[in-house]
């Protein structure tokens, strides 16, 4: 009876020992991440799979999407309402632990620049935003994870776990930006597959302006420059004011969505700064060129006569700029000097003038 006993003990330790040398084989790849992330576990004795009813993988109860069962190998998506824990393998009356999974929740820790025109791009940074964006095609059974700006969905243009590049759309407005997390669940009967569902992150502001346009961006001194856009006002503000390489310039109009100004003498080149109810804007950059006269004909002739000069960066001619050139012009044979009268001008380009 004592042998009995004792051999009996020593079968129950070998299955013991075998059963939990198997548990321990068990793996579970990646053990953290957030909703909808895919889930490789790896081990021994996982059985056939049979049918979604006995093929079952839980996160403390709540059901997984099975993408692939095998005796050795099992692909799983992380449902949505997945919680931290022990993940059970389950083939019909066969219950086994694989490992412990932890949850992540997605967050953005950063949004840069906070403010942006429409088409910028923006960085988002944060925590758990999953390796890639997923399939491009937003109808695909496993969703397609998303960028919000106030509600507008965002073009990706590169997805990492910790940041996320996007493009403005066109028609955003300021508001929240907001990553969500596709999740795919299975229906009741663990089949594919439930409404396409999000794990929301945390927001962040982001405020969007209207984009403004300049032309040109170079020209010599006397230029006259545009600025282009909406809601600058029908009036300028008390503040209201354009510099250029931080000189302020003067504004020759000041409309809704139009702003004309003038390159003034002491121009430098850099940044065309818009100044307007106690904020900065940097529209872009403006270069300003040295005017170069190369030649001018004919030497003599009469009042009136056309005359041509050519060089280059003589700008847009404009009638209410600075822009002025002097010439000794000497008529013929009366030594009459045309010089500080202004001329009629004929044609106006940036390498050619033609005035009389």
């Amino acid at each position: 009876m004592k042998q009995i006993t004792r051999l009996s003990l020593v079968s129950a330790l070998v299955l013991l020992a075998f059963h939990v040398g198997s548990v321990a084989s068990a793996e579970i790849f990646p053990a953290e991440g957030p909703p909808g992330t895919t889930v490789t576990i790896s081990g021994e004795g996982f059985g056939d799979f049979t049918n979604t009813q006995d093929n079952r993988v839980e996160f403390q109860g709540v059901s997984a999407l099975i993408q692939s069962w095998e005796p050795d190998f099992i692909l799983v998506k992380v449902p949505l309402k997945a919680i931290s824990g022990p993940v059970m393998v389950m083939n019909g009356e066969t219950q086994r632990e694989a490992g412990t999974f932890t949850l992540q929740a997605v967050k953005i820790t950063k949004v840069t620049p906070s403010t942006v025109e429409a088409g910028a791009l923006v960085t988002i940074e944060g925590e758990h935003f999953g390796n890639t964006a997923g399939s491009r095609d937003p109808n695909t059974m496993f969703g397609v994870n998303q960028v919000l700006i106030n509600g507008i969905r965002s073009e990706v243009r590169r997805w990492r776990p910790t940041k996320i590049e996007v493009q403005i759309p066109a028609n955003a407005k300021t508001g929240d930006v907001q990553v969500r997390l596709a999740s795919s669940d299975p229906l009741p009967d663990g089949s594919c597959c439930a409404d396409v569902a999000y794990a929301v992150s945390n927001t962040m502001s982001l405020k969007v302006i209207p984009p403004i346009a300049y032309d040109p961006h170079s020209g010599p001194v006397g230029s006259k420059v545009v600025l282009s856009g909406q809601s600058f006002g029908e009036t300028a503000p008390k503040d209201g004011r354009i510099s250029i390489g931080g000189k302020t310039v003067a504004i020759a109009q000041w409309a809704d969505r139009t702003i004309v100004v003038h390159v003034p003498l002491n121009a430098e080149s850099g940044a065309l700064v818009l100044h307007r109810d106690g904020e900065d804007r940097t529209i872009g950059s403006f270069d300003v060129v040295t005017t170069e006269v190369n030649e001018f004909y004919p030497q003599r002739g009469p009042i009136g006569t056309l005359v041509i000069i050519r060089g280059k960066n003589f700008g847009i001619h404009s009638e209410g700029g600075d822009t002025a050139y002097a010439f000794d012009f000497e008529a013929a044979n009366n030594g009459v000097e045309v010089g500080g009268i202004p001329a009629v001008i004929h044609r106006w380009l940036d390498d050619q003038i033609g005035c009389r």
